[in-house]
């Protein structure tokens, strides 16, 4: 393999145990080390990163579910309308890039970022004023809370379809935004969700980019691997910090990989626009 390649493939695994326990799938970063480390062209880059996402929704979502945290119940009210979101944001994705290329993917991404930073300080902020920091009880969702969740989640799967994420950002801001859920219980049950929309993702993204023998070409005999060892390694970081780490800490990391995914899809559009 070549060195790009292996140092991509240190990150993708240091990406996979830390973002395991924080709902998220690692996409927000995967893409970006694709594009921009191994010069990949977006749609390669979309699905494969989604594929690795996948491999940690997996992992993680089998620990989350062990400790209790994966709360299936709430899950499975919005996994429907989030496969829905996926292929429409598939859809999608394939006709802007083939007509304007891949800088309102970025620019588009870039907004879901800033939307998540501000949800995510805001209730962190509450939290830190008083507000409890143990499991809640199961929530009920019905009424307009169904409504907006399903809508929430509908955008979860467009968002995971469109920019080649696992749509955790979204789907952990809904938990804890609009259910009320702690750290462990939204991320555990977004990676229910994720588990189901990211395979529906790529499946839509081979139908319609024909991108498969890309992939193949590139990983050859060692995409089976290195998916094996990227499930394992979520698996892993979610079980130590489900053990070890109190759940407000889990934030704070979430907040500085969030940010930086922001600064460099920014300074990418910034250079793309010849600014």
């Amino acid at each position: 393999m070549e060195f790009e390649l292996i140092i991509a493939i240190v990150l993708i695994l240091m990406t996979a145990f830390m973002f395991a326990p924080l709902g998220l799938g690692g996409g927000v970063l995967y893409v970006p080390i694709f594009l921009f480390l191994l010069d990949w062209e977006i749609h390669l880059a979309l699905v494969s990163s989604l594929l690795l996402v996948w491999m940690v929704s997996l992992g993680s979502k089998a620990a989350h579910s062990k400790g209790g945290y994966a709360v299936k119940e709430v899950g499975d009210k919005g996994t429907v309308a989030a496969l829905i979101g996926v292929v429409v944001g598939t859809i999608l994705a394939a006709f802007i890039i083939g007509e304007l290329g891949d800088v309102p993917i970025k620019i588009l991404a870039s907004i879901l970022l800033v939307w998540v930073l501000y949800s995510t300080i805001k209730k962190l902020t509450k939290e830190l004023n008083g507000n409890g920091n143990g499991d809640t009880e199961t929530p009920v969702v019905e009424g307009e809370i169904l409504n907006a969740y399903r809508a929430g989640c509908f955008g979860g799967g467009a968002a995971s379809g469109f920019l080649g994420i696992g749509g955790g950002a979204i789907f952990v801001t809904i938990h804890s935004s609009i259910l009320g859920l702690k750290q462990h219980q939204a991320a555990g049950t977004s990676f229910l969700i994720e588990s189901w929309i990211v395979p529906t993702g790529i499946i839509t993204h081979l139908i319609i980019d024909g991108t498969g023998p890309e992939i193949l070409q590139i990983f050859g005999i060692y995409i089976l691997p290195i998916c094996g060892i990227v499930a394992a390694t979520s698996w892993l970081g979610a079980q130590v910090a489900i053990k070890m780490l109190p759940q407000r800490v889990l934030t704070y990391p979430f907040i500085i990989a969030v940010a930086a995914s922001l600064i460099n899809y920014l300074m990418n559009i910034k250079e793309m626009l010849g600014y």
